[in-house]
């Protein structure tokens, strides 16, 4: 057996039970005439008891599953029916999918990129004039970039751009090629000569004064209250940007209910948290034999699990064999194929107890650029038949009953923390929360598809819940705005890193780490 096929089979047999393994091992080959086995899903216990009994058809008998009750059916094949404690969806728990603006109709790439900015900017434009007007005295004049007067004050509305020398840009990469030498590495691209400069359709200027250049990014939409010096430059006095919505009133559950989230789990062929999966898997599905009583009560009580992209790692895309012949790699099988077999092992049976919405991240199998479409079903072929399986976009945006909820793979968390000197997560997404913008730096230096008529990383309404998956660690916060606004903010970490998932509280909002470390869970304090 080659070294490919050892691997693929310590992956693929991974998750299943030690009852399966066994009878999977010891069964002798099935003939042709045998009975087939199917899964069918069965949401309400009711329905198993409607349905009519008949003779099992003959030939050898099936292998006992553990937790499962046999169903047999007149019109189909003998029926396996997991055990579900799958909790049935109310008005209170009713999921809603809200993402259809990051669905792509049209791949259209003869368009230039200009016209994403213009349309944020023309988007926003009359937001954040009305949110100038309420901060300062309304009898500042709000004026043109070139009806600019010398020390006259007012106020100027635009979109940033931020100067930066040691950004990367594709002419740098050419030159490196041709022999000029190459710019290290760096962990951000943050320089003392950075500059912050206001654009509109007319013209564009330079700020200094009151605003601290490496807490912005490029692409963001603000008013701006100063004067312009002999210099030419705009002295800045204060700045705005454009108002949240005030959400919906939320209504509050009579019961609590949780959500799961988790991200990064980086699986290849030599990852070593095989373990720490088997045990969250465990836990899901048979939260019963948890010793410590609030987890078995969060664990019980779980409506939804949300998976923020990550579920491979980078290295399983084989970059050393695109270069090389296709008669050399024609038998060569990638080992993020066998990556994907785990993961949808995993999901399939997390599927059977709750359903499960599943992001793309960087390093799966979908485009890089945002928004990212959904992972196609045919890479979870057990999973993607189950009715609570869910490939859906990044960004994500959802609501279950009142509570509204909008996040990300964490793509645009990592772009910013490069472009600033913002050294906590959380506080970037509740940067991007008072930007009113997703992802403010796309398509600058983050890819993203060409708009043209919209700007769907605009936050036209505010969120219950921000969230943004793959992060270096757990953090959590309550952004108070005004109007008496609240939103909670959530980073989640790497699974990978950390062995934990997070758990939301959607009664009262409250969230908590859950470590799989052990095979006894336990929450982190």
């Amino acid at each position: 057996m080659s070294k490919s096929n050892k691997n693929q089979k310590s992956i693929t047999s991974f998750f299943k039970s030690p009852a399966q393994s066994a009878t999977n091992e010891s069964a002798a080959p099935k003939s042709k005439s045998s009975p087939i086995t199917e899964t069918k899903e069965i949401k309400n216990e009711n329905e198993i008891s409607k349905l009519p009994s008949a003779s099992p058809s003959p030939g050898p008998a099936p292998a006992p599953v553990p937790s499962a009750n046999l169903i047999l059916s007149p019109k189909k094949p003998t029926v396996v029916v997991c055990s579900s404690n799958q909790i049935p969806p109310t008005y209170e728990t009713e999921w809603i999918n809200l993402s259809d603006r990051f669905l792509l109709t049209n791949r259209n790439f003869d368009v230039q990129y200009a016209h994403l900015y213009a349309e944020r900017l023309g988007a926003m434009r009359k937001l954040v004039m009305k949110s100038a007007e309420n901060r300062w005295n309304s009898k500042i004049p709000i004026k043109k970039m070139n009806d600019l007067i010398l020390d006259e004050e007012c106020i100027l509305i635009g979109i940033l751009f931020k100067q930066m020398i040691l950004k990367p840009s594709i002419v740098k990469q050419l030159a490196t090629e041709h022999g000029f030498n190459l710019q290290p590495p760096r962990q951000r691209y943050v320089d003392s000569t950075d500059k912050l400069i206001l654009e509109e359709e007319s013209q564009r200027i330079v700020l200094d004064g009151n605003i601290d250049i490496n807490q912005f990014v490029t692409g963001i939409v603000m008013a701006v209250h100063g004067y312009e010096d002999d210099k030419g430059v705009f002295i800045v006095k204060d700045y705005c940007f454009k108002d949240l919505s005030i959400p919906k009133q939320l209504s509050p559950l009579k019961e609590d209910k949780f959500i799961l989230f988790a991200s990064g789990f980086l699986l290849s062929e030599t990852s070593i948290i095989f373990n720490q999966l088997e045990y969250l898997v465990n836990s899901l599905t048979q939260p019963t034999n948890i010793q410590s009583e609030q987890i078995k009560f969060i664990l019980s009580n779980s409506i939804r699990f949300i998976v923020a992209g990550n579920l491979i790692e980078s290295s399983t895309r084989l970059k050393d064999s695109t270069n090389q012949a296709k008669y050399l790699t024609r038998k060569m099988t990638a080992s993020s194929v066998e990556a994907m077999h785990s993961i949808d092992e995993l999901f399939d049976k997390i599927a059977t107890i709750t359903d499960i919405d599943i992001m793309p991240g960087v390093n799966d199998p979908s485009c890089h650029m945002l928004p990212q479409q959904p992972l196609h079903p045919c890479m979870f072929p057990s999973s993607s038949k189950r009715k609570t399986t869910h490939c859906l976009t990044n960004p994500y945006d959802f609501q279950i009953g009142d509570i509204r909820f909008l996040g990300t793979s964490g793509q645009n968390l990592d772009d910013i923390d490069l472009q600033s000197t913002i050294d906590n997560r959380v506080q970037i997404l509740e940067n991007c929360l008072k930007w009113c913008a997703i992802a403010p730096t796309c398509p600058d230096t983050l890819s993203c598809y060409p708009y043209v008529k919209n700007d769907p990383f605009i936050i036209n309404d505010t969120p219950n819940v921000f969230f943004a998956g793959n992060q270096p660690k757990f953090e959590t916060r309550v952004f108070q705005g005004s109007n008496d606004i609240q939103v909670r903010l959530l980073c989640i970490p790497y699974f990978a890193q950390s062995n934990s998932c997070i758990a939301l509280n959607l009664r009262t909002l409250e969230c908590c780490e859950i470590s799989f470390q052990n095979e006894i869970p336990q929450i982190i304090q």
